[in-house]
């Protein structure tokens, strides 16, 4: 029997399978960036990197040009920063920017995940495994929380390009009204 020839009991099960699946697979993977972060926290201590009021820390691999280094980087979102340290032949070369100056954070998939933090002025890029989407969420986060969860751009010109969006039909008119309110705070 097929899956479209399958009851509604038959499919809701299936779907529960399916559920239970994905809550064991997100499991396993916290548990594995659990471990990686605290061996994180144990080489950034090492190392003279002090991480105690960090958010997140995650090591990471050496971006191409980077030459010269001694020892594979270490992430670490702050409160107010995002950090990249990193031991060199000439020297500990500390990269940061201020979460207030973030105006995005890009995730490439791939064999090896990278997470790009773009600012005002700079970027930073990490080279991770697994903990790409939880660097990126991470940070995400707390820059919600540092601007109030309010956007830096002009919440008319959002409305308007929302109404664009609904005249192409890209968006049903409940979509459109729900997302006016939360930009206008209604």
């Amino acid at each position: 029997m097929g899956i479209f020839k399958k009851t509604d009991e038959e499919k809701a099960k299936i779907l529960e399978q399916v559920g239970e699946v994905h809550k064991v697979k997100a499991e396993n993977l916290q548990k594995v960036q659990d471990k990686e972060e605290k061996k994180a926290r144990e080489k950034a201590g090492l190392s003279g990197f002090n991480v105690d009021d960090a958010l997140y820390v995650f090591k990471c691999l050496p971006n191409d040009g980077e030459k010269g280094t001694l020892n594979f980087p270490i992430g670490a979102v702050f409160p107010d920063r995002v950090v990249k340290f990193q031991k060199r032949w000439t020297g500990n070369v500390l990269e940061e920017t201020p979460i207030k100056s973030i105006s995005s954070v890009e995730v490439s998939k791939g064999l090896l995940p990278t997470v790009t933090v773009y600012a005002s002025a700079n970027s930073i890029t990490f080279k991770v495994g697994v903990e790409a989407s939880k660097i990126a969420s991470t940070i995400r986060e707390i820059a919600a929380t540092n601007s109030g969860g309010t956007s830096s751009i002009d919440p008319v010109a959002q409305v308007e390009k929302l109404a664009n969006l609904l005249e192409k039909g890209l968006l049903t008119r409940e979509e459109f009204d729900s997302k006016k309110k939360e930009i206008l705070g209604l």
